[in-house]
């Protein structure tokens, strides 16, 4: 039987499904919604510079149980599962099994809403190679060949992206839609980003972002917003309603 999530995110690195959108998914856990995240990679390579920093015995190795740790504290305060593919970093590199992994992911967790990379970032191109490896997974996990034993029609999840790397998302051409309010869960968050130790500069970057965030989000309401995490679309809406703004 598939274990079913509300949410499903995809993060190419340990630190970024907490960094991007770890406000939004602590208002979910806290609403009971069951959220699932799955770390490509462990970033050890290209996300953990004050591990590298460190004095004594380093190792590729050590690094991965050093984030793994980290980020299984992390996923604990934000109250989400989560799960580890160690597929390797800095380059993450997608092959046809890989793409099969992520599909067999999507068809067991059976979300509604899929959390993943903008489509683009010159910066790190390990979060735009985990976008398009998702979407062609949640293509993949949508034909009824690829699984024939299941016969049931695999529900078309609402998939959106998050953050590309800050604060040069201008060059990644992310121009959000849809932003949503953390205030209230925003210390979360933080006490969240502060278990990954081998990026100590987090917290405070995104402290600085959630805060331009919310402003943008306070314009678009005309409501005062003092934290927000922004997302764009890549699925459309559809229904015999326009989709309009939560009031709350």
């Amino acid at each position: 039987m598939a274990d079913e999530a509300g949410i499903l995110v995809f993060s190419a690195h340990v630190a970024d499904f907490c960094s991007r959108c770890g406000g939004t998914l602590a208002l979910y856990t806290r609403n009971n919604v069951k959220v699932h995240v799955v770390c490509l990679t462990f970033g050890e390579r290209g996300e953990s510079g004050d591990y590298w920093r460190q004095l004594g015995d380093t190792s590729v190795s050590d690094a991965k149980k050093t984030r793994r740790v980290e980020a299984e504290a992390a996923a604990t305060v934000l109250g989400t599962t989560i799960q580890f593919l160690d597929f390797n970093d800095y380059p993450l590199e997608i092959n046809r099994e890989r793409i099969e992994c992520l599909a067999r992911i999507i068809r067991d967790k059976r979300p509604n809403i899929i959390l993943t990379h903008w489509k683009e970032d010159p910066y790190n191109v390990d979060h735009a190679v985990t976008t398009t490896s998702v979407i062609r997974a949640a293509d993949i996990a949508a034909v009824p060949g690829f699984d024939p034993s299941i016969s049931d029609v695999l529900p078309v999840p609402h998939m959106f992206g998050f953050e590309p790397t800050v604060p040069r998302d201008d060059d990644a051409g992310f121009v959000p839609d849809t932003y949503v309010d953390i205030s209230t869960i925003f210390e979360t968050k933080i006490k969240a980003l502060g278990k990954i130790k081998s990026q100590s500069e987090l917290p405070e970057r995104y402290t600085m972002w959630s805060k331009y965030r919310g402003a943008q989000a306070t314009q678009w309401s005309g409501r005062k917003i003092v934290y927000a995490e922004a997302f764009r679309r890549f699925t459309a809406v559809v229904g015999t309603r326009l989709p309009v703004m939560d009031a709350g």
